[in-house]
């Protein structure tokens, strides 16, 4: 006997697939991303593209919280806050 094919349920807002990075690219002479002062080349280059990634991470935490926070404002419900993917 054929087994039955069930569908998933995807949340509205809310996805499997992981939301593409963007890294910035930074030159070896350009100003290092962190704030510094010095090169790129001196300061962070050492640990390749794991700083650009965290970095990354970052600025995607903070662009949801802000996100969350104007929804809050506009008083969006926390059970739908929480969802929400950028």
């Amino acid at each position: 006997m054929a087994q039955k094919q069930y569908s998933k349920v995807v949340w509205p807002g809310f996805s499997n697939a992981p939301a593409p990075r963007h890294i910035a690219k930074v030159g070896r002479n350009e100003p290092c991303p962190c704030g510094s002062g010095k090169k790129y080349k001196d300061c962070h280059e050492r640990e390749g593209t794991a700083f650009l990634e965290k970095l990354a991470r970052q600025e995607d935490k903070k662009r949801l919280r802000e996100v969350r926070q104007h929804l809050k404002e506009k008083g969006v419900p926390w059970y739908k806050r929480i969802f929400v993917r950028l």
